[in-house]
């Protein structure tokens, strides 16, 4: 796509004109061509931004349901594409036949966007995390339905403009990619929180352990340059981040642990751990947050880190608010502190857990519960001694039950109900800005960051602001953001 192009399209998606079809969009009264071609109640017609990792398992999971095609496939490296769109040999050297032959194939999304006008109806999301709001947010400027991946975006601003805007839109469906969600374990918990059975809220003591292994994190930036693959878009995948010589390793995985490009582990596994505590506790934006990190980096997220988010007091908390207190890379709050009891995690299986993924602990006025992220039941000690509460006395057999969560998303785009996704960006927007800014509170470490939810920025800290509320890089804007 030659220079003039690429320029048209953007300048279509960031035009003034656009942002003014947000409003009209919403209504139910608006022409046809300002909906987005959405054919409603029929087949919905989906492109697939990023289709490797993740991307392959969101890929196959919207394309199980019956009324999905698939129109397009976009991806900056040419490998992943083939992958869906060829035929190819695995590892046993069988032939395998290409899953969406027919999809049309692009590197870049906004051609795509452009190219296909109202041949799609919803985009689904799946890239590093800083590209998530401009792919989703240009998506919604058109009237499309969008399922994005988790984190919802990178910066505080940009996910509180994602929630804003999807608020204003009644007829778009949105769903955050936090398909833990719906299991019976974490619907279980969230009911716990729900009735109030350890009363209003003090403190929430959080854990990963991640990035371990999983990415590098607490690195500086790499020096000099390799030569790009042939197959590999670097602009591209750069997108709206600042511009830096393509080094191997960044794409398709590293980039989780760079500032420019991810969230941390704090932004990555934080979506798994605190959505259902989040909504439950009724939580706002954040007063302040203060990280101690591990091997610092202006480039990367530390190597491990515990930070201090608080929050103001309401219905669901404390009268003095809410202290969440957050540990990664292998650092765990001080159970015996917080006053857990002996064989508080149920047995090895409950340490596996414990030292897995992670987990979370809620300390109320009246008890203390422990909050797995999943494959275990959520647990509540009063006095020291658990309490024995049986899931099935609070649950209906709808609820232990598990839906889908990405045809969840599908039957309310064809439906119209959006309200029927648990993840809606109006929800989950405000979840991660809030993540945003306890991961990108390790850019200025052992400060104490005063948040104002104003400006979507840190009244003490202009370099951690920048982080909160960025800047993209030249004729990569998109309106409402």
């Amino acid at each position: 796509m030659s220079l003039t192009r690429r320029e048209f399209v953007l300048t279509s998606l960031a035009t003034p004109i656009a942002a003014g079809l947000a409003g009209q969009i919403a209504s139910a009264t608006a022409p046809a061509f300002l909906r987005g071609g959405l054919n409603q109640n029929s087949r919905l017609r989906v492109i697939k931004v990023g289709v490797g990792g993740m991307g392959a398992s969101d890929l196959n999971e919207v394309s199980s349901h019956k009324m999905v095609d698939i129109v397009a496939l976009v991806d900056i490296d040419q490998r992943q594409l083939d992958a869906w769109r060829k035929d190819r040999k695995n590892d046993k050297g069988e032939t395998v036949a290409a899953r969406f032959p027919n999809a049309a194939e692009f590197r870049d999304w906004r051609e795509a966007y452009t190219k296909l006008d109202k041949g799609f109806d919803a985009v689904v999301c799946s890239t590093a995390d800083h590209m998530h709001a401009p792919i989703s947010m240009a998506a919604m400027n058109l009237g499309k339905h969008v399922y994005c991946q988790k984190p919802l975006a990178q910066g505080a601003w940009e996910n509180r403009r994602l929630a804003e805007v999807a608020a204003t839109m009644s007829s778009v469906v949105t769903q955050m990619g936090t398909q833990r969600i719906t299991t019976k374990f974490r619907r279980y918990g969230g009911k716990l929180i729900r009735d109030g059975v350890i009363g209003p809220v003090k403190d929430v003591y959080a854990w990963t352990n991640r990035p371990a292994g999983w990415w590098p994190q607490g690195n500086p930036r790499p020096a000099g340059t390799d030569p790009i693959p042939e197959f590999l878009s670097w602009d591209l995948f750069l997108g709206t981040a600042a511009d830096r010589p393509y080094k191997n390793g960044y794409t398709p995985f590293a980039w989780r642990g760079v500032i420019d490009f991810g969230t941390g582990a704090f932004g990555d596994m934080g979506c798994h751990m605190l959505d259902v505590p989040f909504y439950e506790l009724e939580l706002g934006a954040p007063i302040s947050a203060k990280c101690i990190p591990v091997k610092a980096s202006t480039d990367q997220f530390p190597e491990s880190e515990s930070v201090v988010v608080k929050y103001a007091p309401n219905r669901m908390t404390s009268k003095d608010g809410l202290t969440l207190h957050w540990f990664d890379g292998g650092q765990f709050p001080d159970f015996k502190a917080i006053g857990m009891p002996e064989g508080w995690e149920g047995g090895k299986a409950g340490e596996d857990v414990v030292k897995g993924d992670g987990g979370v602990i809620l300390v109320g006025e009246k008890g203390t519960m422990w909050f797995p992220i999943e494959h275990a039941w959520a647990r509540v000690f009063m006095d020291g001694k658990a309490v024995d509460l049986k899931p099935e006395d609070r649950m209906s057999p709808e609820e232990m039950g598990r839906t889908n969560h990405w045809h969840d998303w599908v039957d309310a785009c064809l439906s119209g109900k959006k309200s029927a996704c648990v993840s809606r960006f109006e929800k989950a927007g405000r979840m991660c800005e809030s993540l945003s800014i306890g991961a990108m509170s390790a850019l200025e470490p052992g400060k104490v960051l005063e948040y104002d939810a104003a400006t979507c920025t840190f009244r003490n800290s202009p370099a951690a602001s920048a982080a909160l509320r960025r800047t993209p890089r030249k004729g990569w804007e998109v309106a409402n953001l």
